[in-house]
Formats: structure tokens, C-alpha cells, sequence
């Protein structure tokens, strides 16, 4: 997801859902167990082998959140959660552990590919290049890789208040072919002991239901797109045999019932969760530490009970 560089109402925030899945429905395929081959050592490496973790993908996997004074941090995130949750599993084990963030906000499928990320990153040329060439690196070694894309690109059609449909049309299929490129290229520089996690996206949005009237409409519009889009990205984790963790289920994203209570009003379930697990509240829409936790446990989800334990 694209860092938020100034304060945005809810309201003004919540134009920007209609992009997220303008496209066909688009049934989700069942998520995949691990195929990522575990060889002589079923996928655990001998007892001292380090065990490689990778993340890739945007802000999500940068760990990008704003801070309360109008500031930000980055890697403060799922990435990292997750580091230290099979950083300790491995040191029970007396394994090195070792964790790379190639994460870079603002990243599309397209930049992901190509280049051109807009934000200061660790990597010359394209994020997918410096991947490649690590899992290339690594072809013997044990590896978990996660990926968090697409988001990006569809929010720019709804710049300005308005949805551009051909736009956001346009920016589905370059989720399912650019996401289709980046997976087939990662597939072929994995080893046998590399496992490949991707993951769906929640729904932001869902805070425009307590502005009113219009933004309840808008919240129930948003779900219901964002499943097209999440439908597009399961389908192509599934074509490459990639489990998906099931973000926008942790979120329960298309629960409107029952309804909770929240600042002193009754709530359906999903609007509660964006409110207390992102930065909604001030117009971010990136997870915030709890949230970030939550992403970092549907990860966990997708991996073997015994990984790395």
C-alpha cells in the first residue's frame, strides 16, 4: 500500500475503495498447502542451518505506519513480527536465523517487476531482480518468502474524488498479470527448501460507515469489490502453488453482523476491526501494530505446525 503523506478525512478516503476490485467477479481459489519441497531434512535444513526469511512487496511489507504527530516509521510491521516469531523458534533449535525486508511502499506489480519503486530502498534496479538473485543465492538453504502486492495498483484511480473505471479495470488485470509474472520468476529461482506465502488484502474503507448515511453505501460497496480484487490474487497464488494467508478473514472484512460496541456506538464487526487494527482513525491506511500482528499470524497459518519448532 502507498504511504499516506497528509492527513485525509474518512470520507475523502473512503472514494479511493471503489478502485480496489472494479472488475468481474472472480471466484477465489482454495488455498494451497506448501509445496515447496522439503527434501532430506523435511523443509527444516540439518540442526545448525541458518533459516532464511524474505519479505516482499509494498508498505504492508515494509512495515510502514504514521505516526500520531504526522510523522511515520517504517519496519515496524508484519514482516517484522514474524521475524522475531521464527527468530525464536529457531534459537530454541540452536539455528542462525537471518531476516531481509526488500519491502518498499508505494511498489506496484508493475515497479515490483520493472523498477522505479518511489521510495528510498535498499536494492538497485527492481525489487523482483534483487529477489531472484537472493533465492538464486539460496537455492540450497531453507528460505520462507512472503508477498504482499497489488494494492497500489488500482488506488490511483480514484484520484481526486472520482473513479476512473477504465482505470481500475486496467489496474485488476495488471494485478493478475503482473502478480502472474512475479510469482512464475520467484517460482523459478526457488530451491527445493523455499516456502512462498502471498496474501490477500483487508478492506480500509470499511471506515467510511461511520460518516453517515453515504458512507454506510460506500463501506458495503468497498467489500464487495475488494473480494473481486482478492479473488484475482488467490487465483494467481493458486496457479503457482503458492498458499494465500487469508488477511481480510482475520479482519472478518465481510462481517456487518453482529455488531459491536465501539466509542459509545454499536458497529457492525468490520468496521470495528479497521478502526482498532489500522490508522483509519487519522486517515492512514495502513495496519497499526495490533493489525500488523494479525497480518503476521494468517503467515503463520500457512506454514507447518512444525516449522522451524
Amino acid at each position: 500500500m502507498r504511504p499516506i503523506a497528509r492527513r485525509r478525512t474518512l470520507a475523502a478516503a473512503v472514494l479511493t475503495a471503489l478502485a480496489l476490485a472494479v472488475a468481474g467477479t472472480v471466484p477465489a481459489a482454495a488455498a494451497q498447502g506448501d509445496h515447496g519441497g522439503r527434501g532430506d531434512h523435511g523443509g527444516r535444513g540439518g540442526p545448525h542451518r541458518t533459516a532464511y526469511y524474505l519479505a516482499l512487496g509494498d508498505s504492508l511489507a515494509a512495515g510502514y505506519q504514521s505516526t500520531p504527530d504526522g510523522g511515520h516509521v517504517v519496519g515496524r510491521g508484519y514482516a517484522q513480527d514474524l521475524a522475531r516469531t521464527l527468530g525464536a523458534r529457531a534459537g530454541r533449535d540452536h539455528r542462525p536465523f537471518e531476516f531481509t525486508d526488500l519491502g518498499c511502499p508505494g511498489e506496484t506489480t508493475g515497479t515490483m517487476a520493472g523498477g522505479g519503486c518511489p521510495y528510498p530502498h535498499s536494492f538497485s534496479g527492481s525489487q523482483l531482480e534483487a529477489a531472484v538473485a537472493y533465492l538464486e543465492a539460496h537455492r540450497k538453504d531453507e528460505v520462507l518468502v512472503t508477498v504482499d502486492i497489488g494494492a497500489n495498483d488500482v488506488q490511483r484511480c480514484a484520484a481526486g474524488g472520482s473513479l476512473d473505471l477504465p482505470c481500475a479495470l486496467n489496474g485488476i488485470e495488471q494485478v493478475r498479470t503482473g502478480l502472474d509474472r512475479i510469482l512464475g520468476e520467484l517460482r523459478a529461482a526457488a530451491g527445493p527448501h523455499t516456502r512462498i506465502v502471498g496474501m490477500d488484502l483487508y478492506d480500509p474503507f470499511l471506515a467510511a460507515w461511520v460518516t453517515g448515511d453515504q458512507g454506510k453505501a460506500l463501506a458495503t460497496a468497498s467489500v464487495q469489490l475488494s473480494e473481486s480484487l482478492n479473488g484475482v490474487i488467490a487465483s494467481v497464488d493458486a496457479r503457482h502453488r503458492v498458499p494465500t494467508a487469508q488477511v481480510a478473514a482475520a479482519f472478518d472484512t465481510g462481517a456487518f453482523e453482529p455488531t459491536v460496541p465501539l466509542n459509545g456506538r454499536q458497529v457492525p464487526l468490520n468496521v470495528a476491526r479497521i478502526l482498532q487494527w489500522t490508522n483509519m482513525a487519522r486517515g492512514d491506511i495502513h495496519a497499526n501494530d495490533t493489525g500488523y500482528r494479525v497480518i503476521a499470524d494468517a503467515f503463520l497459518a500457512k506454514l507447518p505446525e512444525q516449522y522451524l519448532n
